[in-house]
């Protein structure tokens, strides 16, 4: 997969280092500064160009018409924007990426035809809810247009269920328990599976079905 990184910094960087580390990408990185330009062509096996990442002539350079995707990462959300804007509209880019420093543009940018906006910011958040709740059912991700979750159930020490097989539980159909984590072992649950106290569930269902699956399994925050 042939990948443009535009923003040689240290987001940009560590991204095309990783990326690389996976094997499957052809990576090229477009950065104005000559120091940061220098400091990527001497440390990652990446073609490097220093130049203005907003522009169709570098764009074109790195030859965004063969790209499968653009991703912006430089430090003005404006950069960012402009540049998907050109690759998406100028070179059919099917793919355009852009980082957001400023969580308010996020929806901006996904208006403006941006195809993926990531917010560090946001991420940070949501790390830091996941971390800091202690809730008995917490949700990981959203799915499908936010209208289904992949949720995290942690079984309740002295459970009452303990001991139910899953085919005895009136489990939603829109509820799927995907894993079971249980003392270090990973466990595909099955009808006759039962739960145990200080179990994880790994859950994907539709929001909707959430009130209906707490009384079901008889969780409680």
């Amino acid at each position: 997969m042939k990948a443009i990184i535009v923003g040689g910094g240290k987001v940009g960087f560590y991204l095309a280092k990783t990326l690389l580390e996976h094997g499957d990408y052809s990576i090229t990185i477009i950065e104005q500064d000559k120091e940061s330009s220098r400091h990527c062509a001497n440390n990652l096996d990446a073609e490097v160009s220093c130049g203005n990442g907003t522009t169709v002539e570098a764009l074109e350079a790195c030859g965004a018409a063969k790209a499968d995707c653009v991703i912006a990462v430089m430090g003005l959300d404006e950069s960012n924007l402009v540049c998907c804007q050109i690759a998406k509209q100028r070179f059919g880019v099917k793919k355009t990426i852009a980082k957001v420093n400023n969580p308010k543009n996020a929806d901006a940018l996904k208006d403006l035809g941006v195809d993926i906006v990531i917010s560090a910011t946001d991420n940070i958040i949501q790390l830091l809810d996941h971390e800091i709740d202690l809730s008995a059912m917490k949700k990981l991700m959203k799915l499908d247009g936010e209208e289904a979750s992949m949720m995290e159930i942690t079984i309740p020490k002295n459970y009452s269920l303990e001991g139910k097989k899953l085919s005895e539980l009136a489990i939603p159909d829109t509820c799927n328990l995907a894993c079971i984590s249980r003392g270090g072992r990973t466990i595909i649950p099955r009808g006759n599976t039962t739960l145990c106290s200080g179990d994880t569930v790994l859950v994907v269902m539709m929001n909707s079905a959430e009130k209906e699956l707490r009384k079901v399994l008889k969780i409680k925050d």
